[in-house]
């Protein structure tokens, strides 16, 4: 079924060549999801990773990849993006093999290729929940920050992250343990809504207006049968924040590789359009 003409989606948008904003509002969204899913993969470390997306980002533009999703939806997006960033990271060890001659990548090449598209598939949905529930987490931080309660923040962060009690939550922040557990369900209850939010806005992108509620209906049911699966939500804000390694995240600039992802993205739509003579906005 092709787009509707009443509303144009952001995926169609850049199958059509795409405003400057709209580009970065999908580098945004996908940003986080793809360098987590190339760690996982065989990135070498978080500059490696965001260099994989970058390259993912610019290979969907010159190769038109989203122009032929847009003509036949047979495949969720995430297939998509998942299939190529599998291909660079594929490219990207055969050159690392070749340069350095060691039998070890080759093995560890073979046994990728081994694996199922499903289990990658699987694998990249793994990187996507960690993303857009961290995302979550730290729009939960800014409100509660705004509003003055950051002891809220404290408990969510103790709890779930440090792993403390409801006792030494108590003591460290000087409250009553009643206090800790009221905090504590609160920030659960709206970081669920926070979490069904950014689900809810990420499929009105990339969907028909028409089939936007039956479409968050289902991913809303996946996500939920997959934190009921893996331990839950407070397991899921665990696993969010356990990837990345605490000593090398503070060294690096926040969104510093997507930044430099965009503007260079941008560079390219540019240069595109100044040679076929069409105007980007």
């Amino acid at each position: 079924m092709g787009f509707p003409q009443t509303r144009l989606t952001l995926i169609q948008r850049l199958a059509s060549g795409g405003a400057e904003e709209d580009w970065r509002s999908f580098l945004k969204d996908y940003w986080g999801p793809i360098c987590r899913f190339s760690l996982r993969r065989g990135a070498r470390n978080l500059d490696d990773a965001e260099d994989v997306a970058s390259e993912t980002f610019e290979a969907l533009w010159e190769q038109r990849l989203l122009v032929r999703w847009a003509a036949n939806r047979s495949a969720k997006l995430r297939t998509l993006l998942c299939c190529v960033v599998r291909n660079i990271l594929s490219h990207r060890n055969r050159v690392r093999a070749s340069r350095e001659q060691r039998l070890r990548d080759l093995a560890e090449r073979f046994d990728r290729l081994k694996q199922s598209p499903d289990e990658q598939i699987d694998v990249f949905y793994a990187a996507w929940v960690e993303d857009i529930v961290q995302r979550a987490v730290e729009s939960l931080a800014a409100d509660y920050c705004r509003k003055g309660r950051v002891d809220y923040l404290r408990v969510l962060y103790g709890r779930l992250c440090q792993g403390l009690s409801i006792a030494k939550t108590a003591k460290a922040l000087e409250v009553s343990p009643a206090a800790v557990d009221h905090y504590f369900r609160h920030a659960k209850k709206q970081l669920a809504k926070k979490l069904e939010q950014l689900v809810r806005r990420q499929v009105q992108s990339y969907c028909p207006a028409e089939e936007a509620e039956q479409e968050f209906v289902a991913e809303w049911q996946r996500l939920g049968q997959y934190l009921a699966e893996h331990g839950g939500l407070e397991e899921a804000v665990r696993q969010a924040y356990d990837l990345f390694d605490p000593v090398q995240a503070k060294k690096h600039k926040k969104e510093a590789g997507l930044i430099k992802a965009a503007n260079r993205l941008t560079s390219i739509i540019r240069l595109q359009a100044a040679k076929t003579g069409r105007s980007v906005h």
